[in-house]
């Protein structure tokens, strides 16, 4: 597992707690849907409870589409797959 990478993921627009992001990696979706991937997305992004992330992921960055939603509780940052 390569982990987050603040380089892959942009800001769409919004305001924290609404914000939308796309996040592309080609790691798989169980991989960035593990409890903490996200953590350093709060300093880079400022990614809070609320804001939205949608995650293009697989071998060429392009094989799977999700839409995750995060909680930031005191840095700590979990996502649910709306998919």
């Amino acid at each position: 597992m390569a982990g987050y990478q603040a380089d892959d993921m942009r800001l769409m627009g919004g305001v924290p707690g609404q914000q939308l992001f796309t996040y592309r990696s080609s790691e798989l979706i169980a991989d960035i849907t593990v409890s903490g991937y996200f953590d350093q997305a709060v300093e880079d992004y400022n990614l809070d409870t609320g804001d939205i992330i949608i995650v293009c992921s697989g071998a060429t960055k392009a094989d799977a589409i999700d839409l995750l939603v995060a909680t930031n509780t005191s840095g700590a940052v979990t996502v649910v797959n709306g998919s």
